[in-house]
């Protein structure tokens, strides 16, 4: 009687948990080996140069985009700050604030 219970217990209990454990082992390892790909792709590329390492490198030979000859210059004019006098700070305007408009009564809904 306890041979048969421990079969049983193998069949039912032991074999299906070492099932399970080979399973998420594989897929662990399926995923390790997958993200490990990635990571050595990452250092090539099409053209077989080895891409600029991150950090503090200095950039590779960028050159404009748009020749310096492209274009025409605009030339810019000071406009005074007030419309009157130019020689008006802000510190000499003078404003008047308006008082706070209220268009409703507050009412307690009983």
């Amino acid at each position: 009687m306890g041979t048969f219970l421990l079969l049983l217990f193998i069949i039912f209990f032991v074999i299906p948990l070492l099932r399970v454990a080979f399973t998420v082992y594989t897929v662990r390892r399926k995923m390790r080996n997958a993200m490990r790909d990635i990571y050595a792709k990452q250092g090539e590329r099409a053209d077989g140069r080895r891409p600029r390492k991150a950090g503090w490198s200095s950039p590779g030979g960028s050159r404009k985009k748009i020749d310096g000859n492209v274009g025409e210059y605009v030339n810019f004019e000071e406009l005074p700050a007030a419309p009157g006098d130019g020689d008006e700070t802000a510190h000499s305007v003078r404003v008047n604030p308006e008082p706070q408009i209220t268009d409703v009564d507050w009412e307690d809904i009983k």
